[in-house]
C-alpha cells in the first residue's frame, strides 16, 4: 500500500523485501517452510549472504538513483527474529554495520499485539501449516528484541488501526522528514 501511494503522487520509489527472491532468499524460504527449526546461526548467515546480494544488486543502485527504498524488513528484523531464537540481536545487528550495509532511515514498526498477528496470519493464510515463526510466544520474544533494539530510526504505528491509517501515517512522516512529495 505504502509503495502504491508513493508512486500515486510521483515519488520515485523501489520496492523490496526479504529474504528477496534471489538464490539466498528462496534457500531461506525453504528451510523456514521445512518441518524442522533450522539453526539461528545458519539463518543469519544466510540472511547476510542475501542482503549483500540485494544491497550491490538492489539498494545501492536505487540510492544512487535518489530513489526511496520501501523494504519489507531488513537488518533490524534479522536480529529480532533470529535474537528471539536465541542469538545476541545486538551481535546480528552490528554485524551488519559493520558489512557497511547502508543503515535505514526509518525502522516503520508497526506494533500488532502477537496474539492479533497470528489472528491476521490465520485468516490471510487459511488453515495451512503455520511457519516456524508463527506461533505467539514466539512472536512475543520478537517484539521484545524489537522493543530493545529501537533506536532514533523507530516509528511505533498502533497496529490496532486500520491498514489505511497506517500508511498514512507513515506518508505524512515521510513526507515531513524527506520532503517527498
Amino acid at each position: 500500500m505504502l509503495y502504491g501511494r508513493c508512486l500515486s503522487r510521483g515519488v520515485g520509489c523501489v520496492l523490496l523485501r526479504e529474504p528477496t527472491d534471489g538464490v539466498w532468499g528462496r534457500k531461506i524460504r525453504e528451510i523456514l517452510s521445512g518441518p524442522e527449526t533450522p539453526d539461528p546461526e545458519e539463518q543469519v548467515r544466510l540472511f547476510i549472504m542475501d542482503r549483500e546480494d540485494d544491497v550491490r544488486r538492489n539498494i545501492l543502485p536505487a540510492m544512487a538513483e535518489k530513489r526511496l527504498i520501501i523494504m519489507d524488513r531488513y537488518y533490524y528484523s534479522n536480529a529480532a527474529y533470529q535474537g528471539a531464537m536465541g542469538i545476541d540481536s545486538k551481535r546480528v545487528l552490528n554485524e551488519n554495520i559493520r558489512r557497511g550495509f547502508p543503515a535505514p532511515d526509518r525502522v516503520y514498526f508497526i506494533d500488532v499485539a502477537p496474539g492479533e498477528a497470528i489472528a491476521r496470519i490465520q485468516r490471510r493464510n487459511g488453515a495451512g501449516t503455520p511457519d516456524i515463526f508463527e506461533k505467539k510466544a514466539f512472536l512475543e520474544s520478537v517484539r521484545g528484541a524489537y522493543l530493545a533494539l529501537a533506536d532514533e530510526r523507530f516509528v511505533f504505528i498502533d497496529g490496532a488501526r486500520t491498514p489505511g491509517e497506517s500508511i498514512t501515517t507513515i506518508m505524512k512522516d515521510i513526507e515531513d522528514v524527506f520532503g517527498a512529495r
